[in-house]
């Protein structure tokens, strides 16, 4: 997932090429002043998992947040959700640390670095995001050692990596290594205000410098390819680098303690990108009106907004 194999994603993108072609300039995140892409509304930046999320049809979320300012409450996965990536983000920073740190090493080693570092990196995401105020003791146990285990594997991925890349290098430079065990950035962020997003959008990882990562932990939905849609329109608009794909990253922590991943990788054409356009406008639209949307025929229960509405 974070220890891209770059060959075997460089083949997949090459077949997405193949079958979806070229993204139109009108559509480049750059071109935000154009009449497709500039916002419908000024002053108002929206996050892209506002806009990305769709459990509403009716975009009755948008009313309650941005109109009625009622907070999104927490849940068990909305917590989760925060400790997955905290601790994805975790492992790759100090993966990189302790090879910048203490330079290169053999993958066994950097394991046992990364495993002396799990209990406090662990503590220090709880206490960061308060996870104690948010569930009770059997779930904060639960979520601790799925924590752990995500940790570990994680790690054991990072050292693996770091294997595989030193025997295949003739000649071992740190930065070349390091670029190639890990070819991602975390949490970069990027100004989407040109667009009517988030001036502070934090995209989960930028891979290779043109593939943007949406860490997911929850089940599969296909609004979710969205996300990564709304953030390659941000890093294009931002940094003027363009972004044709996206992987959705889903991450489980099953009951017996694997990991479990699945990654869908996404063509960023421009059918995706006018329905990207065309939910966010949407949004813009209900708060611009100012009325309650009323609730979509079949509310689901695993909306945020479930509760409230209920």
């Amino acid at each position: 997932m974070f220890f891209f194999e770059m060959l075997e994603i460089d083949r997949i993108l090459r077949q997405l090429r193949s079958m979806y072609g070229s993204v139109s300039e009108e559509l480049r995140g750059w071109n935000w002043s154009n009449d497709i892409l500039s916002p419908p509304l000024d002053g108002i930046c929206l996050g892209v998992s506002e806009i990305a999320n769709r459990y509403c049809s009716t975009y009755k979320d948008i009313y309650l947040r941005r109109v009625l300012s009622v907070p999104a409450p927490y849940s068990y996965k909305t917590v989760r959700g925060w400790i997955y990536h905290a601790i994805c983000k975790g492992v790759v920073e100090r993966a990189k640390s302790r090879l910048y740190g203490h330079g290169l090493m053999s993958g066994s080693k950097l394991y046992s670095m990364l495993l002396a570092d799990m209990h406090d990196l662990v503590s220090k995401v709880f206490d960061e995001h308060g996870v104690s105020r948010h569930v009770n003791e059997q779930d904060l146990r639960k979520l601790k050692w799925e924590a752990e285990s995500l940790y570990s594997f994680l790690a054991l991925q990072a050292a693996a990596k770091l294997d595989r890349t030193l025997s295949k290098m003739q000649k071992l430079d740190l930065e070349s290594a390091i670029s190639r065990i890990i070819p991602v950035d975390v949490e970069r962020t990027v100004n989407g205000q040109l667009l009517g997003l988030s001036g502070d959008l934090r995209v989960d990882m930028l891979a290779d410098k043109r593939i943007v990562v949406e860490i997911k932990t929850g089940d599969l939905r296909d609004f979710h390819k969205y996300s990564v849609v709304g953030y390659a329109l941000a890093v294009e608009a931002d940094l003027e680098i363009p972004i044709d794909y996206g992987i959705v990253s889903y991450i489980h922590v099953d009951e017996n303690g694997y990991v479990k991943i699945r990654n869908k990788i996404y063509f960023i054409g421009d059918e995706l990108r006018r329905e990207f356009i065309e939910i966010r406008d949407e949004a813009f639209n209900v708060i611009m009106r100012g009325v309650d949307p009323g609730k979509p025929p079949q509310c689901p229960e695993y909306c945020i907004y479930y509760g409230v509405c209920n």
